[in-house]
């Protein structure tokens, strides 16, 4: 199959495809966001900016890096910091190494569905960009488990669609708002910028963990 849709590759007519190396394989820019420069990305850097986080180093998780053009903007933002950036499609990661890995960040081929339990590392930041509807049935449980036992402070959440009733059928019983999503993590959130809540509504969420390890 070749398409330049890639809701043919990935959620289509409310079933889950997931069919994401071959997307990677057959679209240059299967989300439509060259180079990461879509206004979500600038809020979740806006955000790292806001709170100063990791601007002095440390270690950072981003969770669904896709060809790299958005680890390679936060490199940029945060050039002490340590990046580990994850993909599930082995051709976004070969890309991301070819062009942006001279940046100094770590590109890995990761299922984190099937992975998250053996990560062993602790993070000062994980990201986790346009991933939520691609690991729905065990988004709570990755995350919480992740919240619990690899996250030392900052947590982003950036860009998770939610749609208006009626638009949405695939997983509209776990999630409808950016609300239902929140419940999920079990974080209270520090601050949550909404976009077009109208139409094609989004939001970047940061969440901080206290210092205690309580949550």
């Amino acid at each position: 199959m070749k398409s330049k849709d890639y809701h043919d590759y990935v959620i289509k007519n409310g079933k889950f495809i997931g069919k994401f190396e071959e997307m990677y394989q057959n679209v240059e820019d299967p989300w439509h966001h060259r180079d990461a420069t879509a206004i979500p990305y600038d809020l979740a850097l806006y955000l790292l900016e806001r709170y100063e986080i990791c601007t002095k180093g440390g270690e950072v998780f981003d969770i669904g890096c896709g060809k790299g053009a958005f680890t390679a903007r936060l490199k940029r933002k945060l050039p002490k910091a340590k990046i580990l950036a994850i993909d599930i499609a082995p051709t976004a990661i070969k890309k991301a190494k070819k062009k942006y890995e001279k940046l100094g960040i770590n590109f890995k081929v990761m299922d984190i569905q099937k992975e998250y339990r053996n990560i062993t590392e602790k993070f000062d930041l994980i990201l986790v960009s346009q991933l939520m509807w691609y690991i729905l049935p065990k988004f709570q449980e990755i995350m919480r488990y992740l919240v619990k036992n690899a996250l030392k402070k900052w947590l982003v959440i950036s860009r998770s669609a939610f749609y208006k009733p009626g638009e949405q059928k695939y997983g509209k019983e776990i999630v409808q708002t950016p609300e239902d999503m929140i419940s999920l993590i079990n974080l209270k959130p520090s601050e949550m910028i909404e976009i077009n809540r109208l139409s094609n509504h989004g939001a970047v969420i940061l969440f901080k963990r206290k210092q205690n390890g309580k949550n």
